[in-house]
């Protein structure tokens, strides 16, 4: 899997489960990233960092 399909399966996890509290490492799992290098790719392709994303989303 590239790292773009990643971060799209890690957007699909956050959206599902956007009631709940997140965590960047169980995040990152479910892209199978590192934290680092999955905040990198998330702030690259969608041009905010994670929790930006998340709190725009609820």
């Amino acid at each position: 899997m590239d790292w773009v399909a990643s971060i799209h399966q890690a957007i699909q996890y956050i959206e599902e489960h956007l009631r709940e509290e997140l965590t960047i490492r169980e995040i990152a799992q479910q892209a199978a990233l590192s934290p680092f290098y999955f905040q990198k790719g998330f702030a690259m392709l969608c041009g905010m960092t994670v929790g930006d994303y998340i709190r725009q989303r609820r």
